[in-house]
């Protein structure tokens, strides 16, 4: 199902200490005109809908109020000018899948700010007033990203799925509503002065124009971006893995006294043929591991061939010493058990303190929003008690507990969620500290298991042996051996399992690798250049029915890398007539409509046009373009028209196109004296 957005209501309200003035008006699916005389407020009902929608930003980075003077200073009550003290606008929509929420948002309030913005969940404009409110902000930092933002609400209620794109800087961010809707709406001032006019480029989004365009057409290209921002994301969690990998297998050679070589300092480095070699110095010479595990053995081999020395008399002690450090081997067993037993449970309890820290961290964020809501004079802040569940420790509340969701103010729960944060830090932290040290424990405790087996087999070897004075020098040295053998053939296996983890990583790196040189070329697919030729067809069927004159419609082609209209390679501007541009500006913008609505578009199905006669085009030609909206709004387009031709001309204009007219008589103003 494509993204839709349908406007169904518009209210303006302005309240003077003379009396309210406000209008109302509803819309239809399909062909909306409001005709009204110039200077009678039609265009403040266009910027209305923008300003309700929070994207009075695709204008111009300013913050002032795109609306008239009557909206925010001065409106004339019974002849005289009055001064507002309120006013506000509010907008009922209605998204794909039929669900409706009315938008409210004030312009002058004593107590509630602009950037406030309340929502009604259903319709309070075309039926009684009797849905659950909330309230969220706009035109703040974090308004498209966080929670309580209006426009991340607003682009998932419209089931707008916004990419994260690249910014100037080279970082990512989401490709804001504020960029798509110029595709969508053309104000009078200055939205007529050329094709994209209005995209704004102060969000620093790199290429914004090509950006919003292939995300309106559903192009593969732009998922082509995305994926590439992905293949590069598991690339740098490759190379994290990688380097883990290798500092692992580094350590493992360390502490055995083991040196690699070939090993490789970066994941794009190439490993010789030969594979990373371990090796280690026997009686002075650089060896290979497994040839100087096949020399110590035949050492180890060559002293077990020859009678070890005994002695008799040092029988009953080496047997006593066997007793006692079997006694130590099992002590030494049971504490390393009980000390890895420890720092599962320790690890348990960590994890948890982690959860409950990103617990902490979701509800200061959460407290942080709704103080800035009720700065601006929110009545409607988001309740951060969830029902039966306590705000501090997150437990379920049995029934019948007493709960004040009033305990404390936004800014007391900040700071307590604040300490409470630290607190837990801290906890983690020293958790960390022992975890480390219980770790360090059992690694010595291991060499000490180690030992006390070596030593118990020496002891069992010695008490076998004939009945003599053993050599202490002889015995030494094949514990030492026994003892090195042992080292080496863990480290070996290590060594390997290791090697083929990074060997395995860097097989997977390579071949992600490949995939995004596949994917950085600026090809277009097949159905991305079928979109592509259908907009450019669409365009130059209209402009030969809105009679462009300028150039031959037929030469007149739709760019594959900026997704405009040119013509011989070049953007068009000087070399069309004023009244020609604005032909150019229909069809482009109808086009991208009518694109854009195919199955995997994300056109939103809605044009808004502010005196789409512009720079006094033909009566032909703007007959033409009435013909085309009506058509579009029959295949399921909503459009909308502000314009001050007069009614007869009009109708006469739309002929038999069906069209629903929103018509105010001469002289008579969009806000009305009530």
């Amino acid at each position: 199902m494509n993204p839709k957005m349908r406007l169904r209501s518009l209210k303006l309200f302005v309240r003077t200490e003379f009396g309210v003035a406000e209008r109302k008006l509803d819309f239809r699916e399909g062909l909306n005109i409001i005709r009204a005389d110039n200077t009678s407020g039609k265009s403040t009902a266009l910027q209305a809908i923008v300003y309700a929608l929070g994207l009075e930003g695709m204008l111009s980075p300013s913050r002032r109020i795109p609306l008239a003077h009557a909206m925010t200073a001065s409106i004339e009550i019974d002849g005289e000018l009055r001064s507002v003290v309120e006013s506000y606008v509010a907008l009922e929509i209605e998204n794909a899948r039929g669900d409706i929420i009315t938008i409210m948002r004030s312009v002058v309030d004593r107590v509630r700010d602009r950037n406030l913005v309340t929502v009604a969940y259903g319709p309070e404009l075309t039926v009684a007033p009797k849905n659950r409110r909330e309230d969220y902000f706009v035109r703040l930092s974090g308004g498209a990203q966080n929670v309580l933002g209006f426009h991340r609400y607003l682009a998932d209620f419209l089931e707008l799925k916004l990419p994260r794109v690249t910014r100037m800087d080279g970082s990512e961010g989401p490709l804001y509503l504020e960029t798509l809707f110029p595709y969508f709406y053309v104000e009078q001032k200055h939205g007529w002065a050329g094709v994209q006019a209005r995209i704004p480029t102060y969000l620093g989004i790199r290429d914004v124009g090509k950006r919003s365009a292939e995300y309106i057409l559903g192009l593969e290209s732009l998922d082509r971006i995305l994926q590439r921002q992905r293949v590069r994301s598991s690339l740098s969690e490759l190379e994290a893995d990688w380097q883990g990998a290798v500092s692992k297998l580094s350590e493992a050679a360390r502490v055995s006294r083991v040196v690699l070589q070939n090993l490789p300092k970066r994941i794009s480095h190439v490993t010789p043929q030969e594979g990373i070699v371990p090796r280690v110095v026997l009686n002075g010479e650089w060896k290979d591991l497994a040839q100087a595990i096949t020399i110590l053995r035949a050492e180890l081999a060559q002293l077990e061939a020859s009678p070890v020395p005994t002695a008799g008399s040092s029988a009953r002690e080496v047997e006593s010493n066997l007793q006692q450090t079997e006694h130590s081997l099992r002590q030494a067993l049971a504490v390393s058990a009980s000390i890895a037993e420890e720092r599962e449970e320790l690890e348990r309890q960590n994890q948890q303190t982690q959860l409950r820290l990103e617990a902490l961290q979701e509800d200061l964020q959460k407290h942080k929003d709704t103080q800035v809501l009720e700065r601006l004079g929110s009545q409607h802040a988001h309740a951060l008690l969830a029902e039966h569940v306590c705000p501090t420790c997150h437990q379920h509340l049995e029934d019948g507990a007493d709960i004040s969701t009033h305990a404390m103010t936004s800014a007391e729960s900040i700071k307590f969620i604040e300490q409470q944060i630290s607190t837990f830090k801290n906890v983690h932290d020293d958790h960390q500290r022992v975890i480390a040290a219980m770790l360090a424990r059992e690694q010595s405790l291991a060499t000490e298991i180690h030992d006390y087996r070596s030593e118990i087999r020496a002891a069992r070897d010695t008490l076998k042996a004939p009945n003599s004075s053993p050599s202490v020098a002889a015995i030494a040295q094949r514990l030492r051996l026994e003892g090195r053998i042992e080292e080496l053939d863990e480290l070996k296996e290590t060594l390997e399992v290791s090697r083929r983890e990074v060997e395995h990583l860097r097989e997977r790196w390579v071949k992600q690798r490949g995939f995004l040189k596949s994917l950085e070329t600026d090809d277009l697919s097949q159905a991305d250049r079928g979109r592509i030729e259908r907009l450019q067809h669409s365009v130059r069927t209209q402009l030969a029915s809105y009679r462009f004159q300028s150039l031959n419609p037929s030469e007149i082609e739709i760019d594959t890398t900026t997704y405009r209209p040119v013509h011989e390679g070049f953007d068009l501007g000087f070399d069309l007539s004023a009244s020609d541009m604005i032909r150019l500006i229909w069809a482009y913008l109808f086009g991208l409509l009518e694109v854009g609505q195919e199955t995997g578009g994300r056109h939103l199905g809605i044009l808004v046009f502010d005196e789409p006669r512009q720079q006094d085009a033909a009566r032909d030609s703007y007959a033409a373009l009435l013909a085309y909206a009506s058509r579009a709004g029959e295949e399921g387009a909503q459009v909308l028209f502000a314009t001050s031709e007069p009614e007869d001309s009009l109708k006469e204009m739309l002929a038999d196109n069906p069209a629903y007219l929103l018509l105010l008589a001469p002289g008579e103003k969009l806000l009305k004296h009530v």
